[in-house]
């Protein structure tokens, strides 16, 4: 019997269909910021491209895709847009660069990785809107049924509704089982999705974290480093090895995070990539919603056959 986290895995096998494997992709905005939830929907989209053999000849995120590679961009490729929570209006910078290039590469198949929407201003939503529908060939991917809502008959007569992107990696995670039985790990928002002041409704005696609470402070001064190179390949128009030394960091970061969670037979949660990658390691989840309701719309619309994950 497959589980409900295989199934979903097996869900995001249907984007085949919409993204040839014939033809090169060029996968854009990956993140380079210390958010482990878009860490690991690159991991999970990383895998996705090796599971299926796509031919990836660029990759960039917004801030290192140069000129010279955007002159360079082949006739035939397929450009992929990272998924995530970041459309809308609440993250500007990577809306802003969705839409540049949805204007830019008008004889482009675009194809939006997973997303869950949420704008704020509706006269934002409709400017946005406006600049996706003149392109002819965009595929938006959206991660909940309100999402769907938003978008649909108003962005693009091409939307899909589709899981996580880090879901692909599923059964690759060497999860170890719990050493403190019954022991919890508390993580909650602590930016602008955040929906209460930071250890409000904890019991006494445990500490909430926030993703970057499990960054030493050395590795965040690594982390500085490699942003500024990314910039400067933008500066010089010259590919530097920036995005291979974070590729290289991420799986270091990826390592840590994966020893903090395994001691612990349950987290709690407002992140909602706290929750995926919990059950992914194969944890009980109990969550509690950001702002605008991401967990419980991505938890009705996935995670209702998962007996291990429920709402607090």
């Amino acid at each position: 019997m497959k589980t409900p986290m295989k199934q979903l895995k097996e869900k995001l096998a249907a984007i085949v269909n919409y993204l040839p494997r014939e033809r090169p992709v060029v996968y854009l905005d990956y993140p380079v910021h210390l958010n482990f939830g878009d860490i690991l929907i690159m991991r999970g989209t990383e895998q996705f491209f090796s599971d299926y053999a796509y031919r990836v000849i660029e990759r960039a995120g917004y801030m290192n895709f140069t000129e010279s590679a955007r002159r360079a961009m082949p006739a035939d490729a397929v450009i992929v847009l990272h998924g995530g929570g970041n459309f809308g209006d609440l993250y500007p910078v990577h809306q802003k660069f969705r839409e540049a290039v949805v204007c830019q590469f008008p004889r482009h198949r675009i194809v939006l990785l997973p997303q869950t929407v949420h704008f704020q201003s509706e006269q934002a939503k409709r400017a946005s809107a406006a600049v996706f529908r003149r392109h002819p060939d965009v595929l938006l991917m959206v991660r909940d049924q309100r999402s769907m809502e938003a978008v649909e008959d108003l962005f693009t007569p091409k939307v899909l509704l589709m899981p996580d992107m880090a879901h692909q990696l599923w059964g690759g995670l060497p999860a170890k089982p719990a050493s403190r039985s019954g022991a919890r790990l508390d993580l909650r928002r602590k930016d602008i999705e955040a929906t209460e002041p930071d250890g409000a409704g904890m019991e006494a005696g445990r500490t909430a974290r926030d993703w970057m609470d499990f960054v030493p402070v050395h590795q965040r001064r690594v982390f500085g480093l490699i942003l500024r190179w990314h910039m400067l390949e933008a500066k010089t128009n010259r590919h530097l090895g920036a995005r291979q030394a974070w590729y290289a960091y991420c799986d270091r970061l990826a390592a840590r995070m994966q020893r903090h969670f395994e001691p612990y037979s349950v987290v709690q949660t407002s992140r909602l990539h706290g929750m995926i990658f919990a059950a992914l390691l194969g944890k009980q989840v109990v969550f509690d919603d950001n702002s605008y309701g991401k967990l419980g719309h991505y938890a009705d619309q996935w995670f209702n056959q998962h007996p291990g994950i429920h709402a607090g």
